[in-house]
């Protein structure tokens, strides 16, 4: 893709100078039309992949991962995470993909409500996305039934069109 995107930026660059004006499709759908030396930069990017698509789809995300955790849909959560993930609790515990799984089909971690909160995505530049968000969580965890309010960041990678917790 990085090749691709480099050579379609040279012929681009190469078309402007030759013509010293260079036609840009704006953001909001406008042309416009900049002499070459007005242009100190251009951002290119795929298409359906601007922050605000991100945006939507981390957030679709965070509302599938609460639902799954809600319904203990343990299928669900699996495909959603990355098989190294290691997931860390508000106790300091920690525990394979594998065990929280067990934990959550077993009812030993029953999660009853989950809102969530200020969420803050954030692009990162090895194409991964780090969501930031507050969590409300009404559960019964070994036990211990309770409402706990946790901040959480998260590392999404996107793998075969869909996004994967890897942290």
């Amino acid at each position: 893709m990085e090749k691709l995107l480099s050579k379609i930026c040279c012929m681009l660059l190469v078309s402007a100078c030759e013509a010293q004006t260079m036609r840009v499709w704006m953001k909001d759908g406008s042309e416009r039309q900049f002499a070459v030396s007005e242009i100190e930069s251009v951002t290119f990017s795929e298409k359906g992949t601007s922050m605000d698509r991100i945006k939507q789809e981390i957030e679709q995300f965070l509302d599938d991962w609460n639902a799954a955790m809600i319904a203990a849909d343990t299928v669900r959560l699996g495909a959603m995470m990355d098989d190294g993930i290691i997931l860390r609790h508000i106790t300091g515990m920690t525990q394979t993909k594998r065990e929280w799984l067990e934990e959550v089909a077993s009812g030993s971690m029953k999660y009853h409500k989950i809102e969530k909160r200020d969420v803050v995505v954030t692009s990162n530049s090895d194409g991964s996305a780090s969501v930031s968000f507050t969590s409300v969580i009404t559960a019964t965890i070994w036990g211990s039934y309770g409402t706990w309010t946790l901040s959480d960041t998260m590392r999404l990678v996107k793998r075969s069109g869909r996004w994967i917790r890897v942290e």
